[in-house]
């Protein structure tokens, strides 16, 4: 049961969403609100929902599991304050695999590029299935340039 709720209360959420936000541009028209009057903190949190969502979304229509996008909290050596990381399956299985690897003396630690350089056939697939849900899905075309233009208003200020 309450999978089932979560399954319908997650696409009711992102239309209420993608209506807020069809909403706004709207009243853009009329003067009236504008996602360029939202605070920063405003954008951060409608980036965040539409992230969520978006992978919600990609990680749904997707068959290798090893392509899903897992969002964690994370806290950077050196800071005590934690952030949340999404990242591919794939990449997370990989560091944890080199770490345990040079623990036990069998390789060398892989620097962020390394794994980057490393994994570029996954990154290549990764990609591919992104490009063709967002062929295939308006739905998903959507949240990616919703996203873009939150993403693009948060960076310009």
């Amino acid at each position: 049961m309450q999978k089932l709720r979560s399954t319908l209360l997650w696409p009711l959420l992102a239309i209420s969403v993608l209506t807020s936000l069809s909403m706004q541009q709207l009243h853009a028209a009329e003067g009236q609100v504008v996602i360029e009057d939202l605070t920063p903190s405003q954008l951060r949190r409608e980036i965040k929902k539409i992230e969520t969502e978006f992978y919600r979304v990609f990680n749904l229509s997707i068959e290798d599991e090893n392509l899903a996008i897992i969002c964690y909290k994370h806290t950077p050596t050196g800071s005590n304050i934690r952030e949340e990381l999404c990242e591919p399956q794939f990449l997370i299985d990989k560091r944890g695999a080199n770490v345990n690897d040079q623990r036990f003396g069998n390789d060398v630690l892989l620097t962020p590029q390394d794994l980057r350089t490393a994994l570029a056939t996954e990154y290549a697939e990764l990609t591919a299935a992104m490009t063709k849900l967002s062929n295939e899905s308006e739905y998903f075309r959507e949240l990616s340039g919703i996203l873009s233009a939150l993403r693009e208003e948060l960076e310009s200020r």
